[in-house]
């Protein structure tokens, strides 16, 4: 609560005009919407990169105490990977919005776990959460750890695995010799990982309720390739119906064409694009629980890749 204190008070010295927004940081009731979803998304866009070396440097050490962490470990789980200010799942736990006919999750009875390699975005997250005095306090927790590492602990969690999010993770370079933003890792360091899916896997084997995961990323080569990697990893995808993409460049052509998409096209000029009834060209979450880059890329007129899977039931 301190540091929304200190922000009030910045702004009053600075004689910001919205009031409104000085009261809500003052009585805590700031909130994730419009333009606070846009100041975190510049501060978290502004974070280095962490990344865990050859040695393991980074490594998660402990076992999780699913107990320690939740009221009730019986509720269903969402998870968000690489949770960044964890605005998505914040949102998730407090919204009214009703059940979405193509993700049938009643949001109000979940469990909610963000994972982020960044300790001080974690402990933002978990700030939050921990002033929240009603019904959704001891049902969100944020941790600081690899994904392969949490997703390895989840098989003792009690409930079920409901919904597993990779919301706009840091892209790989494009090619080795890629002189750009050099804090991109490598391909071989992306965060989603084929050992990723196949832990994934493991958590939906012989269960009966479906289990979802869902992706969205800013970079269509990357969109292309968490689509297939789902495919072959036996998820099934879910029909975007009137909502789905059906020509990406014209699209691009309301938009923008991003020089990421042109140096891929220059590149790999015959690549599979991220068009087709897989790719939303809507928000599949409710529209007060998007993440941060999200609402940039809406209030930017950028283009956002979509997709959402189930496992199919065994």
């Amino acid at each position: 609560m301190e540091l929304y204190q200190i922000a009030a008070d910045c702004l009053e010295k600075k004689h910001y005009k919205d009031k409104m927004y000085i009261e809500s940081l003052r009585d805590g009731t700031f909130g994730f919407h419009g333009r606070p979803l846009l100041w975190l998304w510049r501060f978290s866009s502004r974070q280095k990169k962490v990344e865990i070396d050859n040695e393991g440097n980074g490594k998660w050490k402990d076992a999780i105490n699913w107990q320690d962490e939740f009221q009730d470990t019986n509720k269903p789980l969402v998870v968000d990977i690489g949770s960044g200010m964890g605005t998505c799942i914040l949102g998730l736990a407090s919204t009214s919005a009703n059940i979405h006919d193509k993700l049938p999750i009643e949001w109000s009875q979940c469990n909610y776990a963000g994972v982020d390699l960044n300790q001080a975005l974690v402990r933002f997250g978990n700030g939050v959460a921990s002033r929240w005095p009603d019904a959704r306090k001891g049902r969100v927790k944020f941790f600081c750890c690899p994904a392969d590492d949490f997703l390895s602990n989840l098989k003792s969690y009690h409930g079920r695995s409901t919904l597993i999010m990779v919301n706009f993770p840091s892209p790989y370079r494009l090619d080795a010799s890629e002189r750009g933003n050099l804090q991109l890792p490598s391909a071989e360091n992306f965060m989603v990982t084929s050992k990723l899916f196949e832990l994934i896997s493991v958590l939906a084997a012989n269960d009966t309720n479906e289990r979802y995961f869902m992706f969205q990323t800013k970079c269509e080569d990357v969109a292309v390739y968490l689509k297939n990697e789902c495919l072959s990893n036996g998820m099934e995808g879910i029909t975007a119906g009137d909502k789905a993409v059906e020509n990406i460049d014209t699209i691009y052509s309301q938009k923008s064409v991003p020089k990421r998409v042109k140096e891929w096209l220059r590149i790999e000029p015959l690549a599979e694009r991220a068009e087709g009834n897989l790719f939303w060209s809507q928000p599949i979450l409710p529209l007060d629980c998007l993440p941060e880059t999200e609402i940039q890329c809406l209030s930017e007129n950028k283009v956002v890749h979509r997709c959402l899977f189930k496992y199919k039931n065994t």
